[in-house]
């Protein structure tokens, strides 16, 4: 069964630094976002608001972040590191990772409501962010499925 972590609360007890290792070599093969100029340097004005990692068991299958430049006028927060093994990849697996990374930005949303995803398309999360907030409140539609 295949489970997504949220790697910053570290609920797991996992050696950070062996995950990241494990990661990086992840992207070396299975990388589904291209990287943008600067990626490999962080500097102290980019926010990581999500970062997740995927297991099928005890394996390492898939990551992803979503960061924010925050002094870069009119960057917007973007889905970036999204790797996946190509033997899981379909459109279900990878948007419930970027979902994932989205609902996490989602909780403050400081970056503004329209993300950059992974392949370059700009997806609005007004609603969403309105969704949220409603059910902070206790104002909230049930779903009918």
């Amino acid at each position: 069964m295949l489970e997504i972590h949220d790697s910053l609360k570290n609920e797991h007890g996992w050696d950070i630094v062996a995950l990241h290792e494990a990661v990086d070599e992840l992207l070396d093969g299975s990388r589904l976002s291209h990287p943008f100029p600067g990626d490999d340097i962080w500097g102290d004005d980019r926010i990581l608001y999500a970062e997740v990692v995927v297991t099928h068991g005890d394996i390492l299958i898939g990551a992803g972040r979503l960061i924010w430049d925050s002094a870069q006028d009119q960057a917007l927060p973007r889905i970036t590191d999204l790797c996946l093994l190509r033997r899981y990849r379909n459109a279900f697996t990878v948007e419930t990772i970027v979902s994932s990374l989205i609902d996490e930005y989602a909780k403050h949303a400081d970056g503004g409501p329209v993300i950059l995803g992974h392949d370059g398309r700009e997806i609005d999360i007004s609603e969403r962010l309105e969704r949220l907030r409603d059910i902070e409140m206790g104002q909230f539609e049930p779903r009918v499925i």
